[in-house]
Order: structure tokens, then C-alpha cells, then sequence
């Protein structure tokens, strides 16, 4: 089976429009879930702290990324009257996918006309919504700039790729399940590299209404994972980005190797009621297929990147699930679990590659890193149970005599896709392909 390498990363998060920035908010423990700010809407105007009112919302906090509606269009090509109307998801996933092809060392003249395949999740509307009341503003800048479906044919488009290029939406999956899309082309041979990731972006107050007479969002305005105090997720906005390539081939052309990575997708069906909830049952058969498939050691891993929203639901469900896999074995390690999104905010569309990101800066600088907001663990939470610790401060790798580091990362959604990526770095000074043993990928 063809090995997939990560060869090149980009992003921007709340706190942080790059990976150097994201790995400072990321080790110092900065929490980056702020009041929502007026430049977004009218707080005040949709605030209740009764979530059952009509019309209201009892959120006052997300995670925002500074300057949403600044960039350099004209470096993409594209003209001011059509940057006025582009979704900002647009743009944040033109900047992110330029910062993973320098990162990757790989220049727009460089891809241009190549078998490139682009693949991003993303599912939310606020900003073509922005437009439905003014009928009468719109053009043909409108339809392409708020329309989803464009989002990955723009990438294609300004770098002129070739390949496969769509926009996938699972709703909080969506990212990885791109990502899992994109490793899938490159080795049927569809495609020769790939962009992948996710985005988010927050310009209305209309879901944050949606979700608060559903009780998923915090009231706190904070995603606790695991913690007793947990009470729903935040929301967050940003975009990640990846770029993949066979294994194989990134060593022949001397690229960058952040990791080599390995992912499933499975749905819950009628295996729980109604469709929104978590199915403990398909999440742990997810973990068998990922890691039968692919013939990987359960015990192999060090950390899990959970999904992690600070539910009631999801929490108990995914460590439940998690802590039966690795429980297998009879004498299983300790294992650090965290969540990004205690950080960032719940990225929703986005949510995985955070995630990932996450996962592929630690293993660059051989640390764990803090998951916020946690001292005691829910009841229903059975961490200790499953021999799951979640890190509260910087710590080194666990030391365990491995040539590699390896984590896993979760995504799940409420309409049931789930999605796992497993995550493999050599343990060696950088992360370059003359120091690159392919018979790493394939230990147990």
C-alpha cells in the first residue's frame, strides 16, 4: 500500500495566522476564545442568557481570527471589486494553502499545471447569508465569492492545479474526511500531491441561535474537555492546511517530511437515536479498522488528539470508546489525551485539521503540550478507568524507546461521518528526507 508523507502545513487559528504563532499559543497554554466583537454583529442585539428565547442566543464567546477581511487579493490575482465579495473562508484558505507550499518548499511556478488535487472541507453559509437581504447588490463577483462549492476550485484555479478539487462537507468532520479523501486519490494514483484541510468562519449570530435551543454550545463560552464543568463546545473560525504526496516520491524529490499518516471514515447508521447522537459502538470500530488496515500496534501510540467539544454527550462516548480499543491489551500504557479546541474554540469544519496541526507541532518539537481548562474529570468521563491522563502543563515525549513518535487524532460529527487519522514522525533532530527511514512507517 502507498505510504502518504505530510510534506508542507499552514494556518491560520484564533491567536495565530501561523504554524510559528500556533505553536506559542499552543505551548504557553494561551486561550484564544474571546467576547464576540462588534465588528462581527451586534452582541447585545441577540444576547439572552435564557437560551430558550426566541430569536437569542446565551453565547457571548468565540474563538476570532484578527483581520478577517484583510489581504493581499491582488497577489492571487484577484480584483478589489471581487474580494468585496468573497466568502473570508476564501481567504483564508488561499493564504493557508500559499503558507503550506512554502513550508513545503514548493513555489506557484513550481505546481502550476501539476496533477494536484485539492480537497476542503467546509460547510458554513454566514457569509453568503450576508447577502440575501440585498438582492439587489448582486453580480457575478456574488455568486462565485459566497458559494461553497468554489472554495476549493479557487485554490485550483489561482495555482492553476490540474487534479481532482471539491469541497467536502460532514459537518465537524469534514476536514479529516478531506484529508482522508485526499490520501485515497494519491494512491489510486489520481492525483500526484494534495492540498487538504478545512475551514471556518463566524459572520452571523443566526447558528449560534440554532445551537443554543439545541444545548450544544457553552453557556461559559468555553470548550472544557473532559472536565466535571463541562457544559457544551465553543465556537471557533480558521483554516488548516496540508500538503501530501507519496511517500515514496516526497523522498525522491528531497521534500520536507513532517510525518507519514493513515486515516479511515465510517458512519454511525441506525446504530443510536436520534441521528445527532454519538455511537460509542461505530466510533471503536473505526479504531479497528484504521489500525487493522493498516497493520499498526494499538500500543505504538503515545497520544490521542480527541475530538474533545466539552459535550455531555460526545465526551463520555468518544473516552468510553477510546479507552475499550486500547484496552486490549492487558497491561496497557498510560496514555495523555487533549483537545485543541480548549485553546482555539470548536473550528466545526476546520475542527480535525486543527487537530492535526496540533499533533504534527509536537512531534516537530518533542513535546506534549497543555490541554486548558481541566482539573477534575466528569463522572461520566472514565479517564482513569482507561488509563488516560490529560496533560496540564508542557512536558517532554514520553521516553519509550520507539524510532518514532505516534498520535492519533479523532473527528466526529452530528450527522454521524466519523473520521481517524494516525500520525507517524521519525524521532530525529529534523524532520528531512536524508534522515527519513521509510521502514519506520511500516513498524508495529
Amino acid at each position: 500500500m502507498c505510504e502518504v508523507a505530510i510534506i508542507g502545513a499552514g494556518c491560520q487559528f484564533p491567536g495565530a495566522d501561523n504554524l510559528d504563532e500556533f505553536w506559542r499559543v499552543l505551548r504557553n497554554g494561551e486561550n484564544h476564545v474571546i467576547e464576540i466583537p462588534p465588528n462581527r454583529w451586534n452582541l447585545e442585539a441577540f444576547y439572552d442568557p435564557d437560551p430558550a428565547v426566541p430569536g437569542k442566543t446565551h453565547v457571548r464567546r468565540a474563538g476570532f481570527v484578527d483581520g478577517h477581511d484583510k489581504w493581499d487579493f491582488k497577489f492571487y490575482g484577484i480584483n478589489e471589486f471581487e474580494a468585496l465579495k468573497m466568502d473570508p473562508q476564501h481567504k483564508f484558505v488561499l493564504d493557508s494553502t500559499f503558507m503550506a507550499l512554502e513550508n513545503a518548499g514548493i513555489s506557484k511556478q513550481k505546481i502550476s499545471g501539476s496533477n494536484t488535487g485539492v480537497y476542503i472541507g467546509m460547510f458554513g453559509s454566514d457569509y453568503a447569508n450576508l447577502f440575501a437581504p440585498a438582492a439587489d447588490e448582486s453580480d457575478n463577483y456574488t455568486l462565485t465569492g459566497t458559494s461553497n462549492s468554489i472554495v476549493a476550485a479557487r485554490v485550483s484555479y489561482v495555482f492553476n492545479l490540474l487534479g481532482p478539487s471539491m469541497k467536502i462537507d460532514t459537518a465537524c468532520s469534514s476536514s479529516l474526511v478531506a484529508i482522508h479523501l485526499a490520501c485515497q486519490a494519491l494512491r489510486s494514483g489520481e492525483c500526484d500531491m494534495a492540498i487538504a484541510g478545512g475551514v471556518n468562519s463566524l459572520m452571523r449570530p443566526d447558528i449560534f441561535i440554532q445551537l443554543s435551543r439545541a444545548g450544544m454550545v457553552s453557556p461559559t463560552g468555553q470548550c472544557q474537555a473532559f472536565s466535571e464543568n463541562a457544559d457544551g463546545y465553543a465556537r471557533g473560525e480558521g483554516c488548516g492546511i496540508i500538503i501530501l504526496k507519496p511517500l515514496e516520491q516526497a523522498l525522491k524529490d528531497n521534500d520536507p517530511i513532517w510525518a507519514t499518516i493513515v486515516t479511515s471514515v465510517n458512519h454511525d447508521g441506525q446504530t443510536v437515536t436520534p441521528i445527532t447522537t454519538p455511537s460509542p459502538q461505530q466510533q471503536e470500530s473505526l479504531l479497528n479498522i484504521v489500525f487493522d488496515r493498516h497493520r499498526i500496534d494499538p500500543e505504538s501510540v503515545d497520544y490521542i488528539e480527541a475530538h474533545g467539544t466539552g459535550t455531555k454527550a460526545g465526551d463520555p462516548v468518544e473516552v468510553t470508546a477510546l479507552g475499550k480499543f486500547f484496552q486490549k491489551d492487558k497491561h496497557p500504557k498510560q496514555r495523555l489525551i487533549g483537545s485543541v479546541k480548549t485553546n482555539i474554540g470548536h473550528l466545526e469544519s476546520g475542527a480535525g485539521i486543527a487537530g492535526l496541526i496540533k499533533v504534527l507541532l509536537m512531534h516537530k518539537n518533542q513535546e506534549i503540550v497543555p490541554s486548558l481548562h481541566f482539573e477534575k474529570a466528569s463522572e461520566n468521563v472514565p479517564l482513569d478507568k482507561y488509563n488516560l491522563k490529560v496533560p496540564t502543563e508542557v512536558q517532554p515525549w514520553p521516553k519509550n524507546g520507539n524510532r518514532y513518535m505516534r498520535s492519533c487524532v479523532n473527528s466526529f460529527s452530528f450527522g454521524g461521518t466519523n473520521s481517524h487519522a494516525i500520525i507517524t514522525t521519525p524521532v530525529h533532530p529534523s524532520n528531512g528526507p536524508e534522515n527519513y527511514d521509510t521502514s519506520i512507517s511500516q513498524e508495529q
